[in-house]
């Protein structure tokens, strides 16, 4: 039976279209009807289908992620996706995400942040409850993975249990993000499953190899890597048949093993986290032999199904190092106290913290520092706070650094963050939320200036004013203005289709002929990569 707390595990797909698994996981999910889900996102999801049918729109609104795959934790956000109905191409991710965006504020929701330079574009946005909410589009990898992990859950509570642990000890401590150097908050759940399949006895069997005899494939076709590819996403979903583990280690021990495991019995520079390929060999599975070629230094976590992602491949030697030397200090207290482990572990991980912070790529040659400042001087509702700017002179000067910007409370992090995609002068900013570790390891390789920014507020708007319709006028006005300073191809594609999906016919014949004329001369700027931003 299902122990508390642990994730629904829907049947298995076979034969079905993409929009076909996505109601199939909806309904699932609740274990009722399509209309409800678990983990008390029911209210967000209600809302959001709200705003979709408002905009006309036919897609299913399909939760996906920590929620509800046994995982999540106090802080998890709720990640949702937008599914299109089959064969209609002209829902693109931007121009739908766009009209949420402006749609949203009617329903309830605050905050509205679209980020869409990303490789997967989202918009962020708070729940009239508080919960803070990401939405995608087409994203069936991220479906899949939650229905496996979901279905590992259901195995074990065990499973849930001690992957909230790591995830906790890992936001505690500030080492989730890919973006930092660390490893993604998805990362952390793999490093668990992998842990329980290989302690022994196993916790868990490999629900992947499982079905490899008797099972016809699953295929999710996906354009991460720029081309269509389809993975094969089957594993075993009849979960209730399995015989229980032999192994009846209690989540303490469990915890304190999952520390010991990764710094001294898994090879960093031999292993991969692959819980696709665990159980299946003699051991630990080599990092040389999978799809994606990487350095002896370099960490290996595979993502169970499309193979050729490492959601290791961002972490940095800096973050590597950190990661481990907190592993070994959590494990030393463990090791030493005499209390509940739990109890223990629960005392080290609380830790309040006392900076909230985004960083922000800069061109120090187009973007001075006062200038940058200035950009965040009218932000409403913010209280003061802290840039640290790259300095333009010394041994380490580079053309393009990171920027941070630091805030006493999370509320004001949020509110500038709505300035995401916006410019200075022809520079666009793309902020993100970082640690504190990223603006110290800027400043062990760099100098920086620190410049203090005391936000004057714009005047408030008359009361009663339809939110909707401010965000929607706000939006046009980002997109006028940035079709006007514009300098890359990808930047002006993305406003053409957020001016489609707001309606503004000039501005979209201005952004195409502008666009083919930065594609005569593709020299005129050089493209910023997509930033990586990835689920769970």
């Amino acid at each position: 039976s299902r122990g508390p707390g642990a994730g629904p595990v829907p049947p298995r797909v076979v034969g079905r279209t993409p929009a076909q698994s996505g109601r199939a996981w909806a309904e699932a999910a609740s274990g009722s009807s399509p209309d409800d889900t678990t983990n008390g996102v029911a209210s967000v999801v209600a809302r959001v289908r709200d705003a979709r049918n408002a905009l006309g729109l036919s897609g299913e609104i399909v939760p996906f992620g920590s929620h509800v795959n046994g995982f999540s934790t106090a802080t998890s956000d709720c990640d949702l996706s937008y599914m299109p109905p089959e064969g209609n191409t002209a829902e693109t991710p931007i121009r739908v995400l766009q009209r949420f965006a402006t749609e949203l504020p009617n329903h309830g929701f605050d905050g509205i942040i679209t980020i869409f330079q990303a490789l997967i574009p989202i918009v962020k946005a708070v729940d009239p409850s508080g919960i803070e909410v990401d939405l995608c589009v087409g994203n069936f990898l991220g479906l899949q993975n939650s229905r496996l992990v979901a279905a590992y859950c259901s195995l074990d509570p065990r499973v849930g249990a001690l992957g909230r642990h790591v995830k906790q000890w890992a936001k505690a401590w500030e080492l989730v993000g890919s973006s930092d150097g660390h490893l993604t908050s998805y990362a952390y759940t793999l490093l668990t499953i992998y842990f329980l399949m290989l302690t022994r006895p196993p916790v868990v069997p490999n629900l992947q190899d499982l079905a490899t005899q008797g099972c016809e494939p699953v295929i999710v076709k996906d354009k991460r890597w720029g081309r269509e590819i389809g993975w094969d996403c089957k594993f075993w979903c009849d979960v209730h048949l399995i015989p229980k583990s032999q192994n009846e280690s209690s989540v303490e021990t469990l915890l304190r093993a999952f520390f010991e495991f990764y710094t001294s019995r898994f090879d960093w520079q031999s292993h991969a986290v692959s819980i696709r390929t665990g159980l299946t060999t003699q051991g630990f599975t080599s990092k040389f032999g999978l799809v994606s070629s990487v350095q002896k230094e370099q960490w290996y976590v595979e993502d169970p199904f499309d193979l050729r992602h490492n959601l290791a491949s961002q972490c940095t030697r800096d973050g590597r190092q950190r990661i481990l030397d907190k592993m070994n200090e959590t494990l030393k207290v463990l090791a030493n106290t005499t209390d509940n482990v739990v109890t223990c572990f629960t005392g080290h991980c609380s830790r309040v913290p006392t900076s909230f912070m985004l960083k922000c790529r800069v061109h120090t040659e187009k973007v001075t520092s006062a200038d940058f400042s200035k950009a965040f001087s009218f932000v409403a509702n913010v209280q003061p706070f802290d840039v640290w700017f790259p300095q333009t002179q010394g041994p380490r000067v580079r053309e393009v650094m990171d920027a941070f910007l630091v805030f006493q409370r999370d509320d004001d992090r949020r509110r500038v963050h709505r300035m995401n995609e916006t410019y200075v002068g022809e520079w666009q900013l793309r902020l993100l939320p970082c640690s504190t570790w990223a603006l110290e390891d800027a400043r062990a390789g760099a100098g920086y200036d620190e410049l203090k920014i005391s936000p004057q507020s714009p005047p408030t708007p008359p009361e009663g004013e339809d939110t909707g319709r401010a965000h929607g006028e706000a939006a046009s006005e980002e997109v006028r203005s940035g079709l006007r300073v514009a300098q890359t191809p990808q930047e002006v594609k993305v406003l053409i289709e957020r001016a489609q999906a707001i309606g503004l016919s000039h501005e979209e014949m201005l952004g195409k002929k502008k666009l083919k004329e930065l594609q005569k001369t593709p020299d005129l700027a050089v493209e910023e990569p997509a930033a990586e931003f990835r689920f769970q």
